[in-house]
């Protein structure tokens, strides 16, 4: 340094003295002492009430503390300030805490800021963040450092809530097989977990970011979900758990449970939406075939001829329609009851019902399956003859028993009535006389309904007399003959038809004076009249005197069944001389039935088994089969079932036209649209075989025919050319005039058939029943209905065929005039 004149240093000296003097003036206009205090106590009371707690330390002691610190660790002022830092600091933070005290006194650092626990007097761990500066002095050992304790325990506490609630959530995002996602107003994703990516393809969940659902969707199901997700964002209603059917790219389908729900932001507005996906695809699927399997069954259930019904705890659960049909009552009447709620006290054979009912279907119930014939009562107390099937089945691992119900009460009248009617023919030869025949005939009807009131009368129409040969009455004695009059006897006979009258519709007649009494009024009466070559020769007549619902409907219909028979058995022992022919002709007629019958029993019983075998087998290995094998068996159950349907169908034709219950009702039909028809429903048949059906009818060819008998004769004989031709056959439909009369030609190029069995076709008492070229069943009555139906016409049915050359058939129907 230069050294300075003494000038200069003169200037400095005057320099320093005009600055001493204006310190002196502003120490001058420093507070005064009171101001000082006033500014102390000011302090004083912010130090106090701070909301932070306060530590002066000097010399590493503890020298004054506030009131906050002192309720935030539970300590007075006076335990404080003999307690140290450390004693009051959780031992894991001391390390760091003394480190930093350290570095602060050796002067690397004037203040710090950390978050550290201390400890409360009674133990409890509390989270402060922590300031600490030093207050420099003149002097080294006047230094103080200040600490303020800020208490964060419960922010930390929410701080470490909120961190675990977001490890769960990240745990739940992270792991869970379900795809979770978000996205924004305009439904492109803006975060998405692990499944989402792996599901959508994406090699990190990254990739799938800005991405919407077009990206990996097909146009169908991207739609959808869009339209879905906008209406989410303006309504704010949230979608739970939709069903949703996925579409993709590569043509693959699959099936999703959705649940999506808006986002908010921190305005309370809809920002976007949330969404979690689950693949529900095999659950799908196996609902799918669950649900066909129940389809099938129900479907099996529903249209069931039998009856079926389930029952658990012995309560009936379900039933199809056919046992409503049987009972005559609704389903309410039925399920939820007791099937011993069906049942009359005792059964035919003499065993209370309830007993054996509960050990048939213990029985079932423990393996052994159950067959045997019941009767039930109906709700209106008619009885019904069944034949009944118990067996053990396991639906939702719930083991119930199915008990199917055939309706045999028609099957065992008819069977009663075959039974009357050769007793009363056989009566016809054995009597040695007219009152013992009507004896018999008696006691014949006495087991087909209530007759404890019964009469015969018999009219002569050359002597315009009555007579009653056979009468038994509760009240009245036998009627002496006597000449027509107004009797209800003489009703029936001017009617010409059976009669049911009750007491009020006899009231009626009396008072409009067609009939009069005659002995004691009954309740009920039915009168049905005796034919013989469509005139009435007498009355048969049952009645009641107290039960008006003794006779009805079904009664008037088996009186009126046995009634023809009864006259001509009558007629014919008048006259012994046709007794003879008579009975033959009756024996012929019963063992052509019987025959006819026995071929029935032997067709119906062979599906039956196969049925049964098949539908056994199915219950009880059903979960050891694939599904072709269960489709296998479930196809041939189908088929079996179609042939015995349709043979119960032609049985029923058949037994219509015998018993002269089928209306035949010739009308003029165009023989084109008839054969059109019949070719348009059998061609999906002739398609799976390769045949053509060639129709060369011209249109506007009429016949006088009835449409449902024709019908059934075209049917069955296309039927049967379509059985006998082999693949890539043919079959022609042809007609020409005749005399007045039309001849329809139905030829094939099938496999023919002997001379033999063309003698045989038509007759009733030898089976005809053949399989065909691709093992085709048949039931053995087609041909047979055919021949009734064409000779109903006044027509004739015939047959040209070789082996090998096929077969041509050949029936004539009466042109329309």
């Amino acid at each position: 340094m230069t050294e300075k004149t003494k000038a200069e240093l003169i200037k400095e000296v005057k320099r320093l003295t005009r600055e001493n003097s204006l310190l002196i003036k502003q120490f001058e206009k420093l507070p005064t002492k009171e101001i000082i205090e006033d500014s102390e106590a000011n302090l004083k009371a912010i130090f106090e009430n701070v909301g932070v707690g306060i530590i002066l330390i000097s010399s590493g002691k503890i020298k004054n503390v506030n009131s906050t610190l002192q309720k935030m660790l539970g300590y007075s002022e006076k335990e404080l300030k003999e307690l140290s830092v450390e004693q009051i600091t959780h031992p894991h933070d001391l390390e760091l805490d003394a480190k930093l005290i350290k570095e602060l006194l050796q002067g690397k650092r004037n203040r710090y800021q950390i978050e550290k626990r201390y400890l409360h007097k009674d133990g409890e761990i509390i989270y402060g963040k922590l300031t600490v500066s030093r207050i420099e002095a003149k002097r080294k050992k006047d230094e103080k450092i200040i600490a303020l304790i800020e208490d964060i325990s419960e922010q930390k506490r929410i701080a470490d809530k909120l961190t675990s609630e977001q490890n769960l959530l990240v745990t739940l995002l992270e792991s869970s097989p379900d795809s979770i996602y978000f996205k924004d107003i305009n439904s492109r994703f803006i975060k998405v977990n692990k499944a989402f990516a792996k599901k959508h393809g994406f090699a990190t969940q990254e990739l799938a970011i800005g991405k919407s659902d077009e990206t990996t969707f097909g146009k169908q199901h991207s739609t959808e979900a869009y339209v879905d997700e906008q209406r989410i964002i303006h309504t704010g209603i949230p979608i739970i758990g939709k069903e949703e059917k996925e579409d993709w790219p590569d043509g693959r389908t699959t099936w999703a449970s959705t649940s999506k729900m808006p986002l908010y932001d921190a305005d309370g507005k809809i920002s976007g939406i949330f969404g979690i996906t689950r693949d529900i695809t095999e659950s799908k699927l196996a609902q799918e075939k669950i649900k066909e399997s129940e389809r099938l069954y129900r479907s099996l259930f529903e249209s069931s001829d039998d009856g079926i019904f389930l029952t658990s705890d012995e309560i009936i659960i379900d039933c199809n329609p056919t046992v409503l049909d049987i009972f005559k009552c609704t389903r309410e009447y039925v399920v939820g009851h007791s099937p011993a709620e069906f049942s009359p006290e005792i059964q035919p054979d003499g065993r209370d019902s309830l007993s054996s009912a509960n050990e048939k279907i213990s029985l079932a119930f423990n393996g052994l399956p159950q067959k045997f014939d019941w009767q039930h009562k109906r709700p209106d107390g008619v009885l019904v003859d069944c034949e009944m099937s118990l067996k053990s089945i396991t639906i939702e691992g719930k083991k119930l028993i199915q008990a199917t119900m055939r309706d045999i009460t028609k099957r065992k009248k008819s069977g009663k009535i075959r039974e009357a009617l050769f007793e009363i023919s056989e009566a016809a030869y054995t009597a040695s006389d007219m009152p013992t025949l009507y004896k018999k005939i008696h006691d014949v009807v006495g087991t087909l309904m209530i007759a404890k009131n019964f009469y015969i009368a018999l009219y002569d129409e050359k002597t315009g007399m009555i007579s009653f040969p056979y009468m038994i009455d509760e009240y009245d004695p036998p009627y002496a003959p006597k000449k027509f009059g107004k009797g209800l006897t003489e009703y029936v006979l001017r009617k010409g038809e059976s009669t049911l009258i009750n007491a009020q519709i006899d009231l009626d007649l009396r008072k409009s004076g067609e009939v009069e009494l005659i002995g004691t009024p009954t309740s009920i009466w039915l009168g049905v009249p005796l034919k013989v070559g469509g005139k009435a020769i007498g009355v048969i007549v049952v009645q009641d005197y107290e039960n008006e619902k003794a006779y009805g409907e079904e009664e008037m219909q088996v009186l009126n069944f046995v009634s023809e028979q009864i006259a001509q058995v009558i007629e014919r022992k008048r006259n012994s001389d046709a007794v003879k022919k008579y009975a033959e002709e009756l024996k012929q007629l019963n063992a052509t039935k019987d025959k006819f019958f026995s071929i029935i029993a032997h067709d119906l019983k062979n599906p039956f088994i196969t049925l049964l075998g098949f539908s056994d087998l199915l219950i009880s290995d059903f979960g050891e089969f694939t599904d072709e094998e269960k489709i296998y068996y479930i196809t041939e159950m189908r088929k079996t079932a179609e042939i015995s349907h349709s043979l119960l169908q032609n049985l029923l034709h058949w037994s219509r036209s015998q018993t002269g219950r089928i209306e035949f009702n010739p009308q003029k039909l165009d023989l084109y649209d008839v054969v059109s028809s019949n070719v348009e429903l059998l061609n999906p048949s002739a398609e799976r075989k390769q045949i053509r059906i060639l129709s060369e009818i011209p249109k506007l060819t009429y016949v006088s025919a009835d449409e449902d008998m024709l019908n059934t004769v075209i049917r069955n004989l296309l039927t049967n050319a379509l059985k006998f031709t082999n693949k890539n056959g043919k079959i022609e439909i042809s007609c020409a005039d005749q005399n007045g009369n039309l001849q329809i030609y139905i030829s094939d190029t099938g496999v023919g058939m002997s001379d033999k069995v063309k003698a045989d076709l038509f007759r009733l008492d030898v089976t005809q029943s053949t399989f065909g070229t691709e093992n085709e069943a048949g039931t053995g009555l087609g041909l047979i209905l055919c021949k009734e139906f064409v000779e109903k016409h006044g027509g004739t049915i015939s047959v040209e065929s070789e082996v090998g050359k096929g077969s041509k058939f050949c029936i004539t129907l009466p042109k329309f005039v």
